[in-house]
């Protein structure tokens, strides 16, 4: 498996293949531009050229890379020591030295070049005045050379840190999309159908025309909410139930709603301050109103209901009913778990609270971010 710098070097590969083959044609140019012309030199950018395809193209921050460093230096310092103005291929060995190595490395690695490179002055040039203060000069251009290859070390690190944490992200978000969509089948489509499905009886079994009527307006007024969260869940988009609403709007209408088709007491209530939430956490909200709600409408034998959000002191949550309740063993059967996960998710705390024939209390809290 490619590490994190193979991902990096692989994203920008590129370039640098176009920079090296830049400079290699340079330096063919310059071999052939000196008055005394020297094959071996251009013997010796062939084989750098075929070293760098062989071994340099798939450069990776592992023995490959240090392999790559280990015969591409020397080749460069000896043709550097053959034809001086081949220096300019200095400018792609460097970048190489501080992408392939680590920093510590890279920076023996860079000193390592420039004595090999201070020593071919000294040597060429007889030990003069001139010859020292070149090498001297150098010499001192590691530092430099150093804090530019940190640079680019720093770079490309960013960059493997950005492209695992990427890959992991996108890993982990195909699963909680996943997760995401079931539970939002469940809270949305499967609860709507529910409701389309009792409201229809009811009109059946109505004696009265206007109570037919009624019922058949709030089965197509469902039918019609649920199409448009078909829609929002085919295109990711925000539920359709806070599509231009506020969250306590939209949990309002679905209290109400709720109320209107079962002909009980339902009431929703604002306390504190509203204020926007992200998106994520809202959903978080409007899903554990519906599928509360649809516990009760499908369980519960509810006289009333009430609905409370509360921005007093972070935001929190509270659906209650008067209805039957249930155990704690059969907490499971009642979508529980999913919004339980949901909601921890979200970094929140939820609670179910219910003893058989006292009603049933859901509570959600989530802390501000």
């Amino acid at each position: 498996m490619p590490s994190s710098s193979d991902d990096a070097w692989d994203r920008t590969s590129v370039a640098w293949h176009v920079a090296f083959a830049v400079f290699a044609s340079v330096g063919v140019v310059l071999v052939f531009a000196e008055d005394h012309f020297q094959p071996v030199a251009l013997v010796l950018l062939g084989l750098l050229c075929v070293w760098y395809w062989r071994v340099g193209a798939p450069l990776a921050r592992d023995r490959r890379g240090v392999l790559y460093l280990a015969i591409a230096i020397p080749l460069v310092v000896a043709m550097f020591a053959l034809v001086p103005a081949l220096s300019v291929l200095f400018f792609a060995l460097y970048p190489h030295i501080w992408a392939l190595l680590e920093p510590r490395l890279a920076i023996w690695a860079t000193l390592l070049t420039s004595l090999s490179i201070g020593g071919v002055v000294l040597v060429s040039n007889g030990f003069s005045g001139d010859a020292v203060g070149a090498a001297v000069v150098i010499l001192l251009s590691v530092i430099p050379a150093a804090m530019l290859g940190l640079w680019i070390a720093r770079i490309i690190s960013q960059s493997s840190e950005r492209a695992a944490l990427a890959s992991v992200s996108h890993e982990a978000g195909v699963l909680t999309e996943r997760e995401r969509l079931a539970r939002d089948l469940h809270d949305t489509l499967a609860q709507g159908a529910t409701s389309v499905l009792l409201l229809v009886r009811a009109a059946r079994s109505a004696t009265d025309p206007v109570a037919r009527d009624h019922h058949l307006a709030l089965a197509e007024a469902t039918t019609a909410e649920n199409l448009a969260e078909i829609r929002a869940l085919v295109a990711a988009l925000t539920p359709a139930a806070l599509d231009g609403f506020a969250l306590p709007a939209a949990l309002e209408r679905l209290t109400s709603r709720l109320g209107a088709e079962l002909g009980l007491s339902a009431c929703f209530s604002l306390e504190g301050l509203y204020r926007p939430l992200p998106p994520a956490r809202e959903v978080v909200l409007l899903r554990v109103t519906q599928e509360a709600l649809a516990n009760v409408r499908k369980h519960a034998s509810a006289s009333s209901v009430t609905v409370t959000l509360d921005y007093s002191a972070g935001v929190s949550l509270v659906v209650a009913d008067d209805g039957r309740g249930f155990s704690a063993d059969a907490a499971r059967g009642y979508g529980l778990d999913g919004l339980r996960d949901r909601v921890a998710a979200a970094g929140g705390l939820f609670e179910v609270e219910s003893v058989a024939g006292s009603g049933v209390r859901v509570r959600v809290r989530l802390e501000d971010a």
